[in-house]
């Protein structure tokens, strides 16, 4: 039976049955075989009278690699003809690929998808119908790629970015210069060298599998400084995990006298937020009655519908912190909620209620203390002139970015007459930093607080570049966002850009953006490059 973790109830049943089976002196060959995916609803009495096998998937591109090709038998690999051997083994590649790009997190995927052995099979087997005895005839590569990367593989992806990234690998690997000899590592620039194959025996392609570099992101069109990214990921989660094994507490030694409990810890910080946001509420209502009803445009509703948002969270940080410190002064019971708070407070981590009405955010509490008084700031400089917004309005302090963007389009529709669906926002990048704006935009909005992650923005050519060894993230000049009617029209020297508001991305994503390349855009595409607009915690 298969998958019975998708029956957790029937398993309660199925613990049952064997047990009647075991007291009724079954035959001794009698067996059952189980098939699940980890899971806690299968009963711990199945899992105590079970012979346990796992299996997992190799870790490495090689590994990925030669499991992949084991697939298929020699004596069926000798029957194919040459383009189908090349054929195959670049599709063996790809799938190796897809597999491990997942360890880069949401560099290498937004989200994580469940390729399988079975779906090489099958795209193998589409391969074999689509090409056999017809060495003659011309590759139908929009077809394979079609059927690779939008139905066997495609099925599974729910992303749209992650589906082009999946386009971009096939329309590098699936092409005539396959047939003959291309570079299996895309975009390295001479940095790392890979080549695929000649057409030949089974052996020959099991050698050449052995050949390969030691791993590396360029394998994967990616830039290596995502190995730091994945190695700090690693790390992260390995003392994460001690941390909680260990109950969170500090190291032994020392005096007594100085080290103070966790609740004195959380007690103090509790104080310290609330003497700093206490005073924290803009007057949105007299700021409403103070303009009139022309004088309310798109920005003006985008900035009241901020500070709403800031004084729903700062009250409710207010409330809960101020009923906290009853309950360390024994004036109340300390409740569930108030001891969750409590250990938050002490963990620097950031509350449930914190988290749900606040701001899109990695930081931890301290880190995300100092932030929340800089989108207090940016507030406070436009209360005192609503009529006007900011010279340079920083994107990544709102808590809803795309709000800000839909109002340069409405905007523009107001200005031109123009139908608000047929319009998207089109981003220039200035030479200029924020400080250095002397006046707001005439046409669309100066937007700040962007960061590039996975490649760099050269300010003397004005466009990508491969980022410098250790540089995570680097920082965007100010964009000039402004609306223009959309097009399918495709520039060979741009890359869309997608922007988030987080690194971990999915679901946090705001908008495409345009940057100048020199570089084929597809480049950026497998690298991952992406632009963040908080990148505190990172």
């Amino acid at each position: 039976m298969q998958n019975i973790h998708l029956m957790p109830k029937w398993c309660i049943e199925l613990e049952k049955k064997l047990d009647v089976f075991a007291a009724e002196s079954s035959h001794p060959d009698f067996r059952v075989f189980l098939s699940a995916d980890p899971s806690k609803g299968i009963p711990i009495g199945i899992l105590e009278r079970s012979i346990k096998l796992t299996n997992e998937p190799p870790q490495g591109l090689v590994a990925n690699l030669r499991r992949a090709f084991a697939l298929f038998s020699k004596e069926d690999f000798e029957e194919k003809d040459a383009k189908v051997k090349s054929i195959l083994f670049a599709l063996c590649h790809w799938h190796a690929l897809m597999l491990e790009r997942k360890k880069f997190g949401p560099m290498g995927y937004n989200m994580k998808y469940p390729f399988s052995a079975g779906d090489l099979r099958d795209s193998a087997q589409v391969l074999y119908n689509y090409l056999e005895g017809s060495a003659a005839v011309k590759i139908p590569w929009d077809d394979l790629r079609y059927i690779f990367g939008d139905i066997m593989y495609g099925g599974h992806i729910v992303d749209d970015w992650d589906r082009i990234m999946c386009s971009k690998y096939l329309l590098y690997f699936m092409r005539d210069e396959l047939l003959d000899e291309i570079e299996m590592v895309p975009y390295a620039d001479g940095k790392l060298s890979w080549p695929s194959p000649q057409p030949g025996p089974h052996e020959k392609y099991l050698e050449h599998i052995e050949t390969m570099p030691p791993e590396s992101p360029l394998f994967f069109g990616m830039h290596p400084n995502a190995e730091i990214n994945f190695r700090t990921v690693q790390c992260d989660q390995t003392f994460d995990m001690l941390m909680t094994l260990t109950g969170g507490g500090a190291g032994g030694g020392g005096d007594d006298a100085d080290t103070q409990s966790p609740m004195a810890i959380a007690e103090q910080t509790c104080g310290e937020i609330l003497e700093e946001v206490q005073e924290k509420k803009f007057a949105t209502d007299d700021v409403s009655r103070a303009m009139s009803e022309e004088e309310k445009g798109p920005y003006q509703f985008v900035f009241l519908q901020e500070c709403e948002y800031m004084n729903g969270l700062v009250y409710e940080m207010v409330r809960g912190l101020q009923e906290l410190q009853l309950g360390f002064k024994g004036e109340l019971t300390m409740s569930e909620v108030m001891e969750d708070l409590a250990n938050c407070l002490f963990a620097e981590k950031l509350p449930m209620w914190w988290v749900k009405l606040g701001f899109a955010s990695t930081r931890p509490l301290k880190s995300w203390r100092v932030n929340l008084q800089e989108r207090c700031v940016q507030l406070d400089d436009w209360i005192n002139d609503p009529l006007n917004i900011p010279k340079v309005v920083d994107i990544s302090k709102l808590f809803n970015p795309q709000s800000f963007l839909t109002a340069i389009k409405q905007l523009c529709c107001q200005n031109q007459g123009l139908e608000l669906d047929k319009l998207q926002v089109f981003t220039e990048v200035t030479k200029k930093e924020a400080k250095k704006v002397e006046a707001a935009s005439k046409d669309g909005a100066f937007c700040s607080g962007m960061w590039l992650e996975g490649a760099r923005w050269d300010p003397v050519t004005n466009s990508l570049e491969d980022s410098r060894p250790k540089e995570m993230f680097t920082p965007m000049p100010v964009i000039n966002c402004k609306a223009g009617m959309m097009s399918d029209k495709v520039d060979k020297n741009q890359y869309i850009c997608p922007t988030y508001c987080v690194p971990i991305r999915r679901p946090y994503y705001v908008f495409p953006a345009q940057l100048r390349t020199k570089a084929p855009a597809d480049k950026w595409v497998l690298a991952g490059v992406a632009m963040i607009l908080d990148i505190g915690g990172s």
